[in-house]
């Protein structure tokens, strides 16, 4: 069964290609919380919690006993200077000042991971959540959010994928102070279907909020981060309830794909794959639900900074790495179970973004274009099907 995205309240046309991807996006499957993760503590300042050192990394999931023998290792790497710096001085500030002023040691401090204990304010200046709550309609506006009333079709679904949102992390479930997870997450989901009605809910949205929750450990930087990440960073309408976002986004890497990894294109088309039907988690969960706890946060870490482009060069570059693999498969299942295991066990992320910066070749332009083509071509089709069936 495809890993699939549901949305409260969804409607929209059945009719063609895309309309039909809408149809099986939206009834084909739903996104399950692994029961356990294999991590590795490939991550600047990752130390798992000394309680549960034998079994869980620094963010609650399980963790591999084969990677407790890298940790001392991990532990030697040596922090960027810049982080060091960062951590004498104020934070915050020292990041929004360095991002306005796009300093390139900021971008390659970024690039080699963000300390654990820097990543909240970390997140919250580089992706742009600071700005946005300083010009939020009023002061407390999060607090007032958690106040008003949600459509009741938002609130099943949330409900029901409360319980689906990593359910063997004991961090989760309860934190050091007692908080419960699926009680933040209920807020800071409820608080976001508040601010941007016409998005609402989509399901996928309760793991990316949930692991910043996780790592950034302030609940008002958490929704503010995952506004920003959702509203700002990726495209508008990747969640929209149309989820013609969602294809638009899957069709530009497919096109990225042909240019970069034109071996892997082409199989994929021989086997009528389509990306969006067997891996749209990667981005309607920031593939949070798809790489270890510490690769995704590294990953993350330069998302926030540098934006979708570091989407679209990670895609690619699981698919560089594991050519050979993908070009055994016979079948659109061989491909999924490949590309599912290849990005469950994508523990070290050093590698992972060394490829992605340094051998997949992509600019911002490129990806402006192919939207243009993608989304004239979607247009033109809709048109086409509103005029035979008016």
């Amino acid at each position: 069964m495809f890993a699939c995205c549901r949305r409260a309240d969804d409607g929209g046309e059945r009719g063609g290609r895309d309309d039909a991807l809408r149809a099986r996006l939206e009834t084909n499957g739903t996104f399950h919380a692994p029961t356990g993760r294999t991590i590795a503590t490939n991550d600047v300042g990752d130390a798992p919690e000394t309680s549960r050192e034998t079994t869980t990394d620094a963010y609650g999931f399980a963790l591999d006993p084969d990677a407790v023998a890298t940790r001392e290792a991990t532990r030697e790497r040596r922090e960027d200077e810049y982080w060091t710096r960062a951590r004498g001085e104020t934070t915050e500030r020292t990041l929004i000042e360095a991002r306005e002023a796009r300093d390139p040691a900021l971008k390659r401090a970024t690039r080699r991971g963000v300390p654990m204990d820097l990543r909240c304010d970390a997140w919250f200046a580089a992706s742009g959540a600071r700005e946005l709550m300083r010009m939020g309609p009023t002061e407390g506006y999060y607090e007032k959010l958690l106040l008003m009333r949600v459509d009741e079709k938002v609130v099943d679904q949330i409900e029901l994928d409360l319980a689906r949102t990593f359910p063997a992390n004991a961090r989760y479930e309860r934190d050091a102070n007692g908080v419960e997870g699926n009680d933040v997450l209920r807020r800071l989901l409820y608080a976001y279907a508040r601010h941007n009605r016409k998005t609402g809910y989509c399901q996928g949205m309760n793991y990316i909020a949930a692991f910043l929750w996780l790592v950034m450990g302030d609940e008002e930087k958490a929704f503010w981060t995952f506004t920003a990440l959702l509203d700002v960073v990726l495209p508008n309408d990747v969640h929209a309830r149309d989820i013609k976002g969602t294809i638009s986004q899957y069709k530009i890497l497919h096109k990225l794909l042909d240019v970069n990894a034109p071996k892997v294109a082409k199989h994929l088309k021989e086997l009528d794959v389509d990306l969006v039907m067997i891996a749209s988690k990667w981005l309607l969960c920031l593939f949070v639900e798809s790489f270890p706890a510490t690769t995704a946060a590294r990953v993350l870490d330069c998302i926030t900074y540098e934006g979708e482009k570091v989407w679209f060069r990670v895609a690619i570059a699981m698919m560089k790495m594991y050519e050979a693999e993908i070009l055994s498969c016979m079948s659109l299942p061989d491909v999924m179970l490949c590309l599912k295991h290849a990005y469950a066990n994508q523990t070290d992320a050093d590698a992972l973004l060394t490829f992605a910066f340094e051998r997949v070749s992509l600019a911002n332009k490129t990806i402006a274009n192919y939207r243009r083509i993608v989304e004239q071509k979607m247009y033109d089709e809709d048109l086409a099907r509103t005029t035979r069936n008016p």
